[in-house]
C-alpha cells in the first residue's frame, strides 16, 4: 500500500512537469464519474485498536454548479482484518499483518458530498471537499457470516460478550458521519483526470444500536469502543462529460481559444474574442451607442462624445473648454465675438457695438455722461450736460483748428515769456480748442512749426524756435491729442511773414503755425 501511493505521488509530480498540455476544465453543467482505491485505518479509538490497515474502493457521480463547484453523491466499500495482536505491545498500529482465519470487518457507506476546485483552469487543481452520509458495517467470520459478541474468535480484544441485558449481540451497526478531505486532480485531458487526496470521516455514532438494554459503548472495560473516525488516502481516476464548452465571459468564443477574456458583456467580438471598436474611441462596438465618433474626442461609457460645456463641440476637439452657456462657437469650440466688444455672440444683446466702446455684461455700450458718445472713445468723459460735441465726446470748439494742406495755420494768440518757451496762460485758451478740433479729426496729422523775428543769433532764434513748438506739442498730446499725429520743427527767423524792421512786423514773425502733413 505504501508503495502504491508514493508511486502514485512521484508520478503526479513527473506529469505535471513534463505536460506541455493546459488542459483545464470549466466544470459548470458537466456530469463526473469517478472512481477511486487506496487505503483506510480506523481512528479515535481506546482499546480495540486490533484491526489492520484495510482496502477502500469508491465511486461518485458529481455535477459542476459552477465552474469551481460540484455536488453529488458518493458510494464507498471497505474491508479489514483483525490483527495479529500477539506481534504487538499496544494495538496493532499501522500493520497489514492480520490473523490467519480471523475475523473480517465489512463497510459501506453512502452519502452527499461537495467539492471546490480551486483552479480548474489549470492542468494541476487542488480541490477541498465535505461531504455527509450513513456508515455500515458488519464483523464477518471468514465464512461470511456475522459475528455475534460471543464468539471464541474476538476473545482478548475488549468485546463484551453480552450486553447489559446479558445477551449476546450481533456486531453490526450504522452511523451518520460528516467528511472533509483534500486532494490534488490532474487534468490529463479536457475530460480525464487523474485524483491524489485524503478523506476523514467522522462517525457521529447518530443512529447506533448500541443503546438503551445494549448501552455498552465506552472505552473501559467490558465496553464496546466504537471507532470514531476513518482515515482514507485514494488516487483514481475522473471521467467529465456534457456541460458546454467554457466562455466565462460569455462572447461566445470558447474560453480555450479566446485571446481576451473577461470581455465585456455585451461587446462584439472577433475571432479571438476580442473586442472590435470600428471608431477607435475605447468603447466595443455592441454597446457604443455612438458608433461613429470622430477621431480624439472624449466618450462616455455609451462612447458618445462628451461635451463638458454644452456648446456643440466635443470634449477632445473643443480648444475653449469653457464657454460660457449660451455662446456661439466656432468650428473649434471657441466663443466669436462679431463686433469684438469682449462679449460673445448669442449673448450680446448690442451686436452692432462700435470698435472701442466700452460694453456692460449684455455687450451694450456704456456712454457715463450721456453726451451720445460712448465710453472708451469718448475722450472728453465728464461733459457736462447737454453739450454739443464732437465725435470723440470733446465740446465742440468755438473756431476749427485745422489747417489745410495747401495753407498753414497761424496759432493767434499763442504766445510765450519774452527769449523762452514757457506759454503765457491765455495761450493755454487758444490750444484747448486747438486740441479739441484735433481730436475730433484723429485722421489728421500736423506738424507744429516754431518761428521767430529776426533778433538775436540764427543758432539762438533756431533753438528758441523748436523748443516753442515743442512745448505747444506737449500742452497739445497733455489734453489728449494723439503724440503720433504731431510733429514738430524750429524753422527760426528764416520764414518771415512781415517786415522784421517794425515792432509789429517782429510780432507777426514770432508765431507757432500747424501745417497739416496728412
Amino acid at each position: 500500500m505504501k508503495r502504491t501511493v508514493l508511486t502514485s505521488l512521484l508520478a503526479l509530480v513527473f506529469l505535471s512537469f513534463v505536460s506541455t498540455a493546459a488542459f483545464g476544465v470549466d466544470l459548470k453543467g458537466k456530469m463526473g464519474l469517478s472512481v477511486h482505491g487506496g487505503g483506510y485505518k480506523l481512528g479515535l479509538t481506546d482499546h480495540s485498536d486490533y484491526w489492520t490497515i484495510g482496502g477502500v474502493v469508491d465511486a461518485s457521480l458529481k455535477y459542476g454548479l459552477t465552474k469551481n463547484w460540484v455536488v453529488g453523491v458518493e458510494g464507498t466499500g471497505r474491508m479489514n482484518w483483525l490483527a495479529d495482536t500477539s506481534k504487538f505491545a499496544d494495538g496493532a498500529g499501522f500493520t497489514f499483518d492480520n490473523l490467519a482465519d480471523g475475523p473480517q470487518q465489512r463497510a459501506f457507506s453512502g452519502g452527499l458530498l461537495a467539492e471546490y476546485h480551486f483552479m480548474p483552469e489549470k492542468k494541476l487543481s487542488p480541490y477541498v471537499s465535505i461531504g455527509a452520509g450513513i456508515y455500515l458495517w458488519k464483523w464477518r467470520d471468514k465464512d461470511g457470516n456475522t459475528l455475534m459478541s460471543d464468539t471464541s474468535l474476538l476473545n482478548g480484544t475488549g468485546v463484551p460478550d453480552t450486553d447489559k441485558a446479558g445477551n449476546p449481540y450481533e456486531l453490526k451497526d450504522q452511523e451518520l458521519y460528516g467528511m472533509l478531505g483534500l486532494g490534488v486532480e490532474y487534468f490529463i485531458s479536457e475530460n480525464f483526470s487523474w485524483e491524489l487526496g485524503g478523506r476523514a470521516r467522522y462517525l457521529s455514532h447518530f443512529l447506533t444500536d448500541f443503546k438503551d438494554d445494549k448501552d455498552i459503548v465506552g472505552t473501559g472495560a467490558n465496553e464496546l469502543d466504537l471507532p470514531k473516525l476513518t482515515a482514507e488516502v485514494y488516487t483514481g481516476f475522473s471521467f467529465y462529460f456534457g456541460g458546454k464548452v467554457g466562455d466565462e465571459d460569455l462572447d461566445g468564443v470558447s474560453d480555450k481559444k479566446d485571446k481576451c477574456p473577461g470581455t465585456r458583456v455585451g461587446c462584439r467580438v472577433d475571432a479571438d474574442g476580442c473586442p472590435v471598436d470600428s471608431d477607435g474611441d475605447g468603447v466595443c462596438d455592441g454597446i457604443d451607442a455612438c458608433a461613429n465618433s470622430p477621431k480624439g474626442v472624449k466618450v462616455d461609457s455609451k462612447g458618445c462624445p462628451t461635451d463638458s460645456d454644452g456648446d456643440g463641440v466635443s470634449d477632445g476637439t473643443d480648444k475653449c473648454d469653457n464657454t460660457p452657456k449660451g455662446c456661439t462657437v466656432d468650428a473649434a469650440g471657441c466663443p466669436t465675438d462679431a463686433d469684438g466688444d469682449g462679449v460673445c455672440d448669442g449673448l450680446d444683446k448690442c451686436a452692432d457695438t462700435p470698435r472701442g466702446c466700452t460694453v456692460d455684461a449684455s455687450g451694450c455700450q456704456t456712454d457715463s455722461d450721456g453726451d451720445g458718445v460712448c465710453d472708451g472713445v469718448d475722450q472728453c468723459p465728464n461733459t457736462p450736460a447737454g453739450s454739443e460735441v464732437n465725435a470723440v465726446g470733446c465740446v465742440l470748439p468755438k473756431v476749427e483748428y485745422i489747417p489745410t494742406p495747401e495753407k498753414p495755420l497761424v496759432l493767434k494768440g499763442v504766445n510765450f515769456q519774452t527769449g523762452k518757451a514757457v506759454l503765457l496762460d491765455a495761450s493755454k485758451t487758444v490750444l484747448d480748442e486747438v486740441a479739441i478740433s484735433l481730436m475730433a479729426h484723429p485722421e489728421v496729422k500736423v506738424e507744429v512749426g516754431g518761428h521767430t523775428d529776426a533778433t538775436g543769433s540764427d543758432a539762438h532764434n533756431l533753438n528758441l524756435s523748436e523748443q516753442r513748438a515743442t512745448a505747444v506739442r506737449n500742452y497739445l498730446v497733455e489734453k489728449g491729442v494723439k503724440a503720433e499725429n504731431l510733429f514738430v520743427k524750429g524753422y527760426g527767423e528764416t520764414t518771415p511773414i512781415a517786415d522784421n524792421k517794425t515792432v509789429s512786423g517782429r510780432a507777426q514773425n514770432r508765431r507757432v503755425e500747424l501745417k497739416r502733413v496728412q
